[in-house]
């Protein structure tokens, strides 16, 4: 469906020069309204949207979100902005920067499994941020959040796994520019400002993947530092603070420098633009962990509820993955077997196997520091062995195959081709409601669950975002009574 007139922009711009990946990508986000959307993007867009205020808000009693507030509160003074669980508001870019480590902090949120990248993660918290503050509707809102999700995929589609492949982060990296156009649009910015925006988002695009050595926190800080971006670069736009045209295609530009001679596609990014919607590709998570491990933990509860299943019989497991994810959930095995941290427990493929054969199930609470060092499970990983496999499709879909050796010498195996949640695979909107309402209930009511998923709901029928922020602000109030008592 196409939404956009040809665009006019910028108004001296000599006929016989092709616009740059920016200029189109602003024209089009300039002249798309939440009317133009079509109703499939808008349902997808509903899904999503509870989707990533339910996996921010789980995250709110963990660790990491106590010292980000902290520190954050440090640096800050009073704004407009909603801080996801908590009763104050900040200016837009520290709030964005908060939320957007809640939203990516569990490893529960949404993905494109082609793109490799976490799209709404940081996308939402930018364009919450800024809508507060611009007092845009909730048309608007939904407008800015489908633009920055749709221009997101796109960004990383251009170089399928190539970013991973070379030790960076796309959700950080691309997050940033699609961060940036949703703050821009919820700005109002017009064209013009939103191309010197995602100039400027270029030299704010970062993240890598370093944090699979130890486990450490900085995964979170990608999805938040994003978002911050996208506030600071669409602020610093709208005055006419100028960034480079060719941000992406450019001889110093996003793709020459992060992927090197490693291929990729430039016109990629705005190929079919506003009429193909690949915002639709989007994957929604069954489980807290790296989605490369999916297959194998749905391939393990598969497994387990054959009949004649006997854990104690199992000699050793086996798992087909596609190189390119070894390095990312199978390597340093030895680590891989037994992880320090959460994190380090999230990417690896041993003990999410592992925790779902032992216990049934891989959530939130498998986590946990008593939990990740659980010898029962850590037994079963030190069992589990990879083995390279060509034919996977990765990164299309996170597909695998788990294989059980039992001591008699039966061989048990299960092939999950396509990743629960994948467009092709997909939930329910009862499913997505479901996980919505077991993640906020990790720190609220029920109550409080349906007023938030209520407001959400709504929001293409708000004037204002003020229905949605007294929501919040309840469910904050409700979390600070717990914590009291």
């Amino acid at each position: 469906m196409r939404v956009r007139a040809e665009p006019h922009f910028p108004p001296n711009h000599p006929s016989s020069i092709p616009l740059t990946v920016s200029e189109q990508l602003a024209a089009f986000a300039a002249e798309t309204e939440f009317r133009h959307l079509p109703e499939e993007v808008r349902a997808k867009l509903r899904a999503h949207l509870l989707d990533t205020f339910g996996v921010a808000l789980a995250a709110v009693p963990e660790q990491f979100a106590d010292h980000a507030r902290k520190a954050i509160g440090t640096l800050t003074p009073r704004g407009r902005s909603t801080v996801l669980g908590a009763s104050e508001a900040w200016p837009a870019a520290w709030a964005a920067l908060y939320n957007g480590m809640l939203a990516h902090g569990l490893d529960y949120d949404d993905t494109h499994a082609e793109a490799v990248l976490h799209v709404s993660t940081t996308v939402v918290p930018a364009a919450l941020a800024m809508a507060e503050e611009a007092n845009c509707s909730g048309p608007e809102f939904l407008a800015a959040v489908a633009l920055g999700m749709e221009v997101n995929v796109r960004i990383g589609l251009a170089a399928p796994g190539g970013f991973h492949d070379r030790g960076f982060h796309p959700t950080g990296v691309c997050g940033a520019y699609a961060a940036t156009l949703a703050a821009s649009k919820a700005l109002h910015l017009p064209a013009e400002g939103i191309v010197h925006a995602l100039g400027l988002a270029g030299s704010q695009a970062a993240g890598t993947l370093e944090f699979l050595g130890d486990g450490s926190w900085s995964k979170r800080l990608h999805a938040g530092w994003a978002a911050h971006a996208g506030i600071v670069a669409s602020r610093l736009g709208a005055t006419g603070f100028s960034g480079p045209r060719r941000t992406f295609e450019g001889r110093f530009g996003l793709y020459r420098t992060h992927l090197g001679d490693s291929p990729w596609d430039a016109a990629a990014v705005t190929r079919g633009l506003g009429k193909e919607w690949r915002l639709l590709e989007i994957s929604l998570k069954p489980y807290p962990a790296c989605h490369m491990t999916h297959a194998f933990i749905d391939a393990a509860r598969a497994l387990r509820r054959r009949e004649g299943f006997a854990l104690e019989a199992v000699a050793d497991i086996e798992a087909d993955i596609h190189p390119r994810a070894v390095p990312v959930v199978c390597e340093p095995l030895a680590d891989k077997w037994s992880p320090r941290t959460d994190y380090e427990a999230k990417f690896s493929l041993p003990y999410t196997v592992a925790s779902m054969l032992v216990r049934g199930h891989v959530n939130v609470d498998d986590f946990t520091a008593e939990a990740i060092h659980d010898e029962t499970v850590l037994a079963v990983a030190r069992r589990v062995r990879y083995r390279a496999d060509e034919s996977s499709q990765y990164p299309r879909y996170f597909d695998g195959t788990l294989r059980l050796r039992f001591r008699d010498g039966t061989v048990w195996e299960h092939r999950e081709p396509i990743n629960r949640g994948h467009p092709e695979n997909p939930f329910s909107f009862d499913e997505v409601v479901a996980k919505f309402t077991a993640n906020v209930e990790r720190i609220a009511s029920d109550a409080a669950a349906k007023s938030l998923e209520n407001e959400l709901t709504a929001l293409p029928l708000r004037n204002s975002l003020s229905p949605l922020q007294s929501a919040l602000r309840r469910l904050a109030a409700e979390i600070r009574y717990r914590e009291t008592t």
